[in-house]
């Protein structure tokens, strides 16, 4: 039955440009591989023996080829197994931790650019990255979002040894923060009532694990990690797991999605206060284009355009920060559909979309990665 399959599949495969059996190729990924028959390589070879598979997943079959053989057999361009372990198969067994469906994403109701304040109980997924560097200075830097009791879910630039904090490591995780500038609780006054939060949860890191294919600049495939905490947190008003995606969830162009962080801002520094911002999806084509004269591949099947507003974007201090939406069933809950990767340097520039690792190709690994 898979040949059947595989058979179908070929017939796309005309227009190849010949390459040499074993030449050095790119693949889908934008890492290298080698150009060989598509019946040597076992990770094409089983996504072709699934059962079924996703519009992505063919897209990635497809977008390996390289050639053909002198009798007419197509070749692909093959990479690691690690290379392509999300392309395989986004089938996966739901880890116990995470939340089901009806248990996350619920809220009572570089900062962000031209970013709106947020109430003291929005978005109570958030997470902030402490690091302490080797002068003794503890500061926050990235974000992240609390997807269990136990998880975090950021970018692998944060957490890897080569980030851009300059040196710092990664050493707690602040919840429930809404004002940097007032430790403990946060309040405001609201047509004559004062409404407080509750002060701040700081937890420990047990373990840091970025995503064994991160690439790093300048492309960043691959930009998002794991943060296991040292302890199980408890929920609150004000801290709550955010929704992953299914496999396939996807939005279109010009949709509006929400970002939000400390980034930041117009003015030339941090936000102590939490900020929101609506961001559209952009072509991703057209903003392949324009990074790619920049000497940057991005790839569609882990990255996602959104922005390029004037003065309007995610910014330095929001990387590993969500890329949100309320979930596709219509309800009012939220999901993680994205997470701050890179952008221009001069934030907020018209036409300059920021780019967002798309989390949606991620899921299988991390449920298979998250343990109790």
């Amino acid at each position: 039955m898979w040949l059947l399959k595989y058979f179908c599949l070929v017939l796309l495969f005309y227009g190849a440009k010949a390459q040499p059996d074993g030449g050095v190729c790119k693949t889908p990924l934008g890492t290298s591989g080698v150009c060989i028959s598509i019946f040597e390589c076992s990770p094409i070879i089983a996504l072709l023996k699934a059962p079924s598979r996703t519009n992505e997943q063919i897209q990635f079959i497809i977008s390996s080829k390289c050639g053909f053989s002198s009798d007419g057999f197509p070749y692909v361009c093959c990479g690691s197994k690690s290379e392509q372990s999300s392309h395989q198969d986004n089938t996966f067994i739901p880890h116990r931790s995470i939340p089901s469906r009806n248990e996350c994403g619920w809220q009572s109701q570089n900062r962000i650019f031209n970013g709106e304040k947020t109430n003291l109980d929005e978005f109570p997924w958030m997470a902030l990255i402490e690091y302490l560097y080797p002068n003794g200075h503890k500061k926050v830097a990235c974000a992240g979002s609390l997807i269990s009791s136990r998880y975090i879910l950021t970018a692998a630039h944060c957490v890897v040894k080569d980030n851009p904090r300059k040196g710092g490591q990664p050493i707690n995780i602040r919840l429930g923060e809404y004002d940097l500038s007032s430790p403990g609780q946060d309040c405001f006054v609201d047509a004559g009532f004062r409404i407080c939060n509750e002060p701040e949860v700081n937890v420990g890191i047990d373990e840091i694990i970025p995503h064994p294919a991160y690439a790093g600049k300048p492309n960043r495939e691959n930009d998002i990690a794991l943060i296991r905490l040292d302890k199980d947190i408890s929920y609150s008003d004000f801290i709550q797991p955010i929704c992953l995606p299914e496999p396939n969830e996807k939005s279109r162009n010009g949709e509006r999605l929400t970002v939000a962080g400390w980034g930041r801002t117009e003015h030339g520094r941090n936000s102590n206060l939490k900020l929101k911002l609506a961001v559209p999806v952009s072509d991703f084509s057209n903003c392949s284009q324009i990074f790619s004269k920049e000497g940057i591949n991005l790839i569609e099947i882990h990255q996602i355009c959104a922005g390029g507003e004037e003065g309007k974007d995610s910014c330095t201090g929001d990387s590993g920060g969500p890329l949100m939406r309320t979930l596709l069933t219509g309800d009012s809950r939220w999901m993680i559909e994205g997470i701050v990767s890179f952008g221009a340097i001069q934030c907020g520039t018209k036409g300059l979309p920021g780019i967002y690792t798309r989390v949606a190709p991620y899921v299988a690994w991390i449920h298979k990665t998250v343990r109790a």
